[in-house]
């Protein structure tokens, strides 16, 4: 094998959901019209430049499952697209490419493009290949199974250490099952529900109400029900409009709360924490 598809040409062969999002307008468009494509040449002997190519040159020793072939073509295996990635992103797009290729439908593994323990073998495998810190540096801030943009970036929000841009209040899951009780079962008609983001140890679960998706009497009701439910078997619900997401001050207030129910104090070391936490604001949508 002297080449193979690569980078972005590569993760968008893997179809990860809202890599538009996660990649510059610049980056995405070029690849997603076909006019540049990215290869990756194993020897320098065939190192060069084609028009509309851009070529990267890997002389190390690639692990077997580096490189998958699909359809007779040779394409960059997702954990080696975020190897890749690595190299090229910053610290905040590379954490949230990693989140959006871990993230499935609530119950559904099985569809994630691949998971953080995959993640960490393979760049375990590869220590010492270009992009290899900042893919470790990344892999602990990856966490699988959400399952929407918003969910991931509300995740980063609240979870991020305070030099990337984040509140540092760390431990939370996506999209936690929650079994019901029989009599809940029963007057609700469904055994489980999923809670966006679960902080396990104190049982708080944190909801985003997306204007779209809550608008709606019927939905609201249903939302509410919910939140019943869950509060009566222990479960504390905090819920996240879009406008306190959208809104610093209000997201600092959020923050806080959450702060102060799991019992951690927000220490932000304002010179470092102003500009990492714009430039994580900066990608939402």
């Amino acid at each position: 094998m002297e080449k193979y598809f690569s980078h972005i040409t590569a993760a968008l062969k893997w179809n990860i959901p809202n890599l538009d999002r996660v990649l510059s307008p610049k980056l995405f468009n070029e690849r997603q019209n076909g006019g540049v494509v990215d290869i990756t040449v194993t020897d320098r002997i065939t190192y060069h430049q084609r028009k509309n190519h851009v070529t990267h040159l890997r002389s190390d020793t690639l692990p077997r499952d580096a490189v998958i072939l699909i359809n007779k073509k040779y394409v960059a295996s997702p954990e080696m697209v975020f190897l890749d990635l690595a190299d090229i992103l910053d610290i905040r797009r590379l954490i949230f490419l990693g989140l959006q290729m871990c993230s499935h439908p609530p119950g559904k593994p099985s569809k994630a493009v691949t998971t953080k323990h995959k993640l960490a073998l393979f760049i375990k495998k590869t220590q010492g290949f270009r992009g290899s810190v900042a893919a470790e540096r990344a892999i602990k801030h990856i966490e699988d199974g959400s399952n929407s943009v918003m969910e991931s970036l509300t995740f980063m929000l609240l979870t991020l250490p305070h030099t990337y841009g984040g509140y540092g209040l760390n431990g939370a899951v996506f999209n936690h099952e929650i079994p019901l009780r029989a009599n809940a079962e029963q007057h609700l008609r469904n055994k489980r529900f999923f809670v966006d983001l679960y902080y396990k140890k104190t049982k708080l679960a944190v909801e985003y109400d997306s204007l779209t998706h809550h608008s709606k009497p019927a939905e609201q009701g249903k939302d509410l029900l919910r939140m019943t439910t869950l509060e009566r078997q222990g479960i504390r619900i905090m819920r996240l409009s879009s406008t306190q997401l959208y809104d610093k001050k209000a997201f600092e207030e959020f923050a806080q709360n959450v702060a102060a129910y799991i019992g951690k104090r927000i220490r932000i070391r304002t010179e470092v924490f102003t500009d990492a936490h714009r430039n994580l604001r900066d990608l939402l949508p």
